[in-house]
């Protein structure tokens, strides 16, 4: 491969003169060195060449590791080269080994005068014509017997000596005693091959690639190879060729490829034992900065060891200080070289040395989980791995905790430390695996009852419990903690056990009560630390739930969302914090919160994360009347986390899509969803009751009212009892109210719709609209657009656009009912472009406008047949002048308008007469629907 000799040039040409060049009959020895793969062969084989084409004999051999133990190996591969005898074969100088001879002891090289004199007779005879070259490759492993043969022939013959012509390897094996001895009497010529430059790597890339992109790859492939040419093909033979004129580019990094990785191994082999164990060594260890661990990993002695590094870095295995692989697919490589059996005695072996150096539990760890030899039950084994998990944890490493609990489990001889480890684990898996937890959680229900596992321990496996719908279990464990805690007060367990009350009382109040007993406690010191975060975001949810202080609630909220780092660990606390901005009807600020969390866990790939976030996002997004992105988040939430895996939880991303759905007229679709099996302990959560009134709201949009009553009173009923009657959790009163709506008894729907205005606060304007709107229909229609004005700006302060479309849509309705027709079409016409820009297809057909006499429309009055202006009178409009006929086309005052577009109210009647003019219209209720711009939809 005449590419391995880039760079060597200047090499080659003193070869081929020393040897071609001589005439005074003296032998002559050449030394060429370097490490692995530095192009030692490629250099011998055209030196060779290049020595026989000025007529000089050539006799050659390679030896290798495998045939050193055979006496006269190499010397037999040299008598191929003779001329041959009568029968065909080449001379023979010597007995050949049976294979059931035994072998003979390498330092003890003694030949049989009758061979050396044989031999040395036979380079006499070759030598009187012409002169010889004999070449051995990699010499360093040629057995001693040919080695003594070829020193004693060459030493005794007189005049025309032969030259001798040797590629050897890394320092660390060293040249062969005989070959130096040889090179003291003759002539003598040592070249030593580095690697390659920066600048040869990019000569060899140029010839591939051009000019350019070596330019730009060669940096990048001389720090991962160290310019050693034989990695360097390998890293070429991976990469695909750019088609001719494709003007392709290649990576920048290189490709490690199988080619790459075998020439790596090769590299590795080729270098001896010491070498291959060495390597190995560091493989294992993820590095060599310590080398009396190596050298005790290996069996090796230090010097042994050093030798073999800086042999490995010469050879670009190792990078320059000889610490660490330069490629991570090297060690890659060197590890699945390694035989099982090896790997794992070697990674035991390992693990043990770094736990009596002290090593961190992580590091120590690595070696413990990476194999999975049967090892004896060492007591400090998953004491370590136990450690590991709990700094994994810390760091959200939460797959590698995952892995150090199952090995410390399996590595564990105690029963009850066994026990405990399942726990862990078990702990693990319901925050980050739900859906693979509750059979882990189901067999840990009895030993936490009893009292076998550690207080803190229990308290965990009870919430995940809860959450997987197991009531009896959890309250069971939940009473052992108290017990523990009544008899040994301890600061960290009360924190932890506050935290648990919170979290019964504002998600599991129906199960509350079941735990008759929770032990009082001073809460502080360092022990509390780590329930901080969890009892701020509980106490804000339950605050929000009892409508306590709004705004006290958003700032104790995002305290904890700005305080907290998204972990696995922390994913519920922050869900929590969000959830108490939802209720405290701050869904501006849980808007962002929860869209920055959602950028997050898909950046992090993580998809409970994702269905966790996806299902208050949809309940935002509802809760804004944004029916299509509630929808699709819910649906996301459904699909990123199975069913079996949400337990009691399932009820809000549920409810979330069944009422929007029902929202949007999809009847079939939300029975669809009902249908489905939902835990009977669900109904004994706080995400009961948003299933429950989202039934009733499906049950009364089908008009199966007796059904829906039932739901909405068996919600307030809960709620009532559970101490959170709050309509920012559900409106069950305004839904009781639009039963009876619905039933015609307008008495009994205003007795509920007043009682729900009567108990929301001023902080609450979205339910405040709600009610205003529900109760206004109670009333006549002379007295309706009042109570609809401020049913509207409540909506519109409080952003819920679905329901203000409704409030605009009945606003309208009355004013036509009181023959204000040409006002109640434009606020009609606003509701119907507000519900399709919300979603609400049921709504927004409801409200289409219906042609009629007069080529005009029910509620545009388009003048045109086909209810649209002439489009080029239309496209003559400028974006001033359009800007202005949107928001006029949706109901807007001249006022409204001059205050969205920070302009005057004179400034707008005159884009408006212009506009008038330009499409040939008299009144504001002649504007044309087909009118839209960004602008309108922002109202």
């Amino acid at each position: 491969m005449t590419s391995l000799l880039i760079e060597r040039d200047e090499e080659k040409a003193r070869l081929i003169r020393f040897f071609a060049g001589r005439s005074d009959g003296r032998g002559r020895v050449g030394v060429i060195s370097g490490g692995v793969g530095s192009g030692k062969t490629a250099l011998l084989n055209q030196v060779s060449e290049g020595v026989m084409a000025s007529g000089v004999q050539l006799l050659s051999a390679v030896a290798a590791p495998s045939e050193q133990a055979f006496p006269y190996a190499v010397l037999e591969q040299l008598l191929q080269g003779l001329p041959s005898q009568g029968d065909g074969l080449p001379p023979l100088l010597f007995p050949l080994p049976s294979e059931h001879d035994p072998r003979p002891d390498d330092s003890d090289p003694q030949v049989p005068l009758t061979i050396l004199r044989c031999f040395h007779r036979t380079l006499a005879e070759l030598t009187v014509e012409r002169p010889l070259l004999i070449a051995i490759d990699d010499v360093q492993f040629a057995d001693p017997q040919s080695l003594t043969c070829l020193a004693y022939a060459v030493r005794r013959l007189p005049g025309n000596r032969p030259s001798l012509l040797v590629a050897c390897g890394d320092r660390a094996c060293g040249t062969p005693a005989s070959v130096r001895e040889l090179g003291h009497q003759l002539d003598l010529c040592n070249v030593r091959l580095g690697p390659l430059s920066e600048r040869g790597v990019n000569g060899l890339l140029a010839d591939t690639f051009g000019a350019v992109d070596a330019d730009r790859i060669a940096p990048a492939l001389h720090a991962a190879t160290g310019g050693n040419p034989l990695l360097l093909h390998g890293f070429l033979d991976d990469t695909p060729r750019p088609a001719p004129g494709s003007g392709g580019r290649v990576a920048l990094t290189p490709k490690a490829g199988e080619m790459f990785r075998q020439a790596a191994l090769g590299c590795v082999h080729r270098g001896g034992e010491n070498n291959l164990l060495t390597a190995r060594g560091i493989a294992v260890l993820g590095g060599a900065e310590a080398l009396p661990l190596l050298c005790a990993l290996v069996g090796l002695e230090e010097r042994t060891v050093r030798q073999a590094v800086s042999a490995l870095a010469e050879a670009g295995i190792l990078n320059e200080p000889g610490t660490a692989f330069r490629h991570e697919a090297v060690r890659e490589a060197v590890l699945e070289d390694l035989p099982a059996e090896s790997a794992a005695q070697l990674r035991s072996l390992a693990a043990r040395l770094l736990y009596e150096d002290g090593a961190s539990p992580t590091a120590v760890a690595h070696q413990l989980i990476d194999h999975e030899q049967p090892a004896s039950h060492e007591e400090w084994v998953p004491q370590v791995l136990r450690e590991a998990a709990r700094w994994a944890l810390a760091d959200d490493e939460v797959a590698f905790a995952t892995r150090c609990l199952q090995t410390a489990e399996r590595r564990c001889a105690d029963d009850q430390e066994r026990l405990a480890i399942r726990a862990e684990l078990a702990e693990i898996l319901w925050r980050v695996k739900p859906s693979a937890s509750a059979q882990q959680l189901q067999s840990l229900a009895a030993p936490a009852r009893a009292g076998l596992l550690p207080p803190n321990q229990t308290l965990q496996l009870a919430l995940g419990m809860l959450w997987n719908g197991q009531m009896d279990d959890a309250t069971a464990a939940i009473r052992q903690v108290n017990d523990v805690m009544s008899k040994e007060p301890d600061s960290r367990l009360g924190s932890e056990l506050q935290a648990a009350r919170l979290l019964m009382a504002s998600t599991y109040p129906g199960t509350l009560g079941k735990v008759q007993h929770w032990p009082g406690q001073e809460h502080g010191g360092r022990g509390a630390t780590a329930a901080v975060m969890p009892i701020r975001a509980l106490s804000a949810l339950q605050a929000a739930l009892r409508q306590e202080s709004g705004d006290a609630v958003a700032e104790q909220a995002e305290q904890v969302l700005r305080g907290t780092r998204l972990t696995d660990m922390s994913r519920q606390v922050l869900k929590t914090a969000l959830l108490a901005l939802v209720y405290a009807e701050r869904l501006g600020p849980a808007t962002l919160w929860c869209d920055r969390l959602l950028a997050e866990a898909e950046a992090r790939n993580a998809p409970s994360w994702l269905a966790a976030f996806n299902a208050v996002r949809a309940e935002i997004a509802y809760r804004r009347g944004h029916l299509v992105k509630a929808v699709e988040c819910a649906e996301q939430a459904l699909e990123q986390l199975p069913a079996h895996g949400w337990g009691v939880g399932i009820g809000m991303p549920l409810a979330t899509l069944v009422k929007a759905r029902t929202a949007m007229g999809h009847h079939d679709t939300a029975a669809e969803l009902l249908e489905s099996p939902v835990p009977d302990a669900m109904y004994a959560t706080r995400y009961g009751a948003h299933y429950l009134y989202a039934r009733g709201r499906h049950q009364l949009a089908t008009g199966r009212h007796h059904a829906a009553m039932t739901d909405f009173a068996a919600c307030g009923e809960r709620m009532r009892a559970w101490g959170m009657d709050s309509a920012t959790l559900v409106p069950w009163r305004l839904g009781m109210a639009e039963t009876w709506l619905a039933l015609d008894n307008h008495e009994k729907a205003a007795e509920w719709a007043k009682d729900q205005l009567a108990r929301a606060a001023e902080s609450q304007p979205r339910v405040r609209g709600a009610a205003r709107r529900v109760l206004a229909a109670t009333l006549p229609p002379a007295e309706r657009p009042k109570l609809l004005g401020q049913a509207i700006s409540a909506l519109q302060s409080g952003g819920d656009c679905y329901e203000m479309a409704r409030a605009l849509a009945d606003l309208g309705q009355a004013h036509k009912q009181l023959g204000e027709v040409a006002k109640g079409r434009l606020l009609v016409r606003r509701a119907w472009r507000m519900a399709e820009g919300c979603g609400a297809e049921e709504l927004y057909r409801s409200l289409q406008p219906t042609p009629v006499r007069g080529g005009s429309s029910e509620t545009g009055g388009e003048p045109s047949g086909n209810g649209r202006a002439d489009t080029a009178a239309v496209a003559s409009l400028t974006d001033a002048e359009r800007r202005v006929a949107s928001l006029a086309v949706y109901g807007y005052t001249n006022r409204e308008i001059a205050a969205k577009l920070f302009i005057t109210i004179s400034t707008v009647e005159q884009h408006l007469t212009r506009v008038y003019r330009k499409i040939n219209i008299s009144h504001r209720q002649d504007l044309p629907v087909s009118l839209d711009s960004d602008v309108a939809h922002s109202a």
